[in-house]
C-alpha cells in the first residue's frame, strides 16, 4: 500500500502540488472569462469547493488576484508590477529592442520580438515603421511565422499535448504533417506565416538564441504586402541576420567582466 510522504520529505512534494494548483487557477483567467468564483473554479479543475476557495483567497492575499464581488475574483494588479520588473530587467528586451526598432525603420515594416509561454506567444517588444510602437499582447499559438519558429523548438510531447487539446491553430490535418513541417523549419532556420494557397505570406521569423544556445524568442518581420517565395528568401536573410545580432548581444552580456 502506498503511504503518503510525511515530515520533511513530504514537504517539497506538498509544496509542488500547491504551486501547481495555484498555477492551474491562474490559468483559468482569460479575456473571455476574466472572473472566477470558488464553485466554477472547483468544477473546472475537478477539486473540492473548499480547496478552490482557499486557493483563491490565498492568491488574493498576495495580490495576484483581487476580489471584485461576493466570492468573485479577477487578476490582481501585482501582476502588472511584476511584469514591469521583468521587462525592465530583461536582457532579451534590453538587447533586442534597439535592433527591433532599427529593423522596423530600415525595412518600413512591423517587427516583433516574441517568446513562448506554455502554448501562448508573448510579445516582448514591437515596433512599426515611423516610430509607432505596437501593443505587446499575448495570444495562443497560431499560423504566424513567429509561432512556427517557436513551436519548432518545443519538445515533441509538448507539441502532441497542445495538438490533442486543440491548442494549435494550423492548416495541418494530422500531427505527423505538422511535425514534418516543424522539422523543415528547424533545418532551414526560419519560417513564413501560413497561407491558404491563394495568397502568399506577409511575415518571416527567425530564432533568437540564449547564451546557452536555446531558442529564447523569435524575431518576426511583417511587411505591408504579400510576397513570393523568392522575396521570402530575401526577407529571411534580413531577419536571420538581425536575430543573430540579438543572440550575439545576449552572449556578450554574459561574458565575465
Amino acid at each position: 500500500m502506498d503511504v503518503a510522504p510525511t515530515g520533511r520529505q513530504g514537504r517539497p512534494h506538498r509544496m509542488h502540488g500547491t504551486l501547481r494548483r495555484a498555477g492551474a487557477v491562474m490559468d483559468l483567467f482569460t479575456p473571455e472569462e476574466p472572473e472566477w468564483g470558488a464553485t466554477a473554479t472547483a468544477a473546472r479543475l475537478g477539486i473540492a469547493k473548499s480547496l478552490a476557495h482557499d486557493v483563491l483567497v490565498s492568491l488574493a492575499e498576495i495580490g495576484l488576484l483581487q476580489r471584485v464581488g461576493r466570492g468573485r475574483y479577477r487578476l490582481g494588479w501585482r501582476l502588472v508590477s511584476l511584469a514591469t520588473v521583468l521587462l525592465r530587467t530583461s536582457d532579451l528586451k534590453a538587447k533586442g529592442a534597439p535592433i527591433v526598432h532599427a529593423l522596423a525603420e530600415r525595412q518600413g515594416a512591423a517587427v516583433r520580438l516574441v517568446t513562448w509561454d506554455r502554448g501562448h506567444l508573448l510579445c516582448i517588444d514591437a515596433r512599426r515603421a515611423r516610430g509607432c510602437a505596437t501593443a505587446t499582447a499575448a495570444g495562443p499559438a497560431d499560423r504566424t511565422a513567429a509561432s512556427s519558429v517557436l513551436l519548432a523548438t518545443r519538445p515533441r510531447d509538448e507539441i502532441g499535448a497542445l495538438w490533442s487539446a486543440g491548442g494549435l491553430a494550423t492548416k495541418h490535418t494530422t500531427l505527423e504533417a505538422l511535425e514534418r513541417d516543424l522539422l523543415r523549419i528547424r533545418m532551414r532556420g526560419w519560417a513564413c506565416d501560413e497561407d491558404d494557397g491563394r495568397w502568399g505570406p506577409r511575415a518571416v521569423a527567425a530564432p533568437v538564441r540564449s547564451p546557452e544556445g536555446d531558442v529564447a524568442a523569435a524575431l518576426n518581420l511583417e511587411v505591408a504586402h504579400r510576397f513570393t517565395a523568392g522575396e521570402a528568401e530575401v526577407h529571411a536573410r534580413t531577419v536571420v541576420a538581425a536575430a543573430s545580432r540579438i543572440s550575439a548581444a545576449l552572449r556578450q552580456e554574459r561574458l565575465p567582466a
